[in-house]
């Protein structure tokens, strides 16, 4: 086998030469990816409409999800990597939020912070009472930890 340059890479000839005899996909074959293409979006989860406590209100749990991660980033300047609203229906039951830690980071001292950015959060989207149904059920999960110091 020969060997040819391709820009600046050396390339065997034989590829090249069969890359250039490659057609355009058969028209069944252009039919299945423009279909496939076409219904990837709609496999997309539309999210679920959760209940507040005005009955005339509801909010979509994607939105209450970044909301959360929003305000539990600004009150702790930690990263949120998951942000999960738990209940069946249109019911809150319980909040799950992971997080990156910082190397020395109080997790117990961090843990309640974003339990009450949670807490303010949830009352302010869907209100007091739903808030406090959800009660303890906050749960924290540290990740993995995370510095921006230099190493030595």
């Amino acid at each position: 086998m020969s060997s040819s340059t391709v820009g600046e890479e050396p390339t065997d000839a034989w590829l090249v030469e069969a890359s250039r005899r490659l057609d355009a996909p058969s028209g069944d074959v252009a039919r299945l990816i423009a279909r496939v293409a076409g219904a990837v979006p709609a496999l997309r989860r539309p999210g679920r409409e959760l209940a507040t406590d005005d009955v005339r209100i509801r909010i979509n749990d994607r939105v209450v999800k970044q909301l959360l991660a929003t305000r539990v980033r600004t009150a702790t300047g930690r990263l949120v990597v998951r942000a999960q609203v738990d209940g069946d229906a249109d019911q809150v039951t319980g909040v799950m939020i992971g997080l990156i830690a910082r190397y020395g980071d109080d997790l117990h001292a961090e843990a309640e912070r974003v339990r009450a950015a949670v807490r303010e959060t949830l009352t302010l989207a869907l209100g007091s009472d739903i808030a406090a149904s959800v009660g303890d059920r906050i749960h924290v999960r540290w990740q993995d930890v995370y510095t921006r110091q230099w190493l030595d």
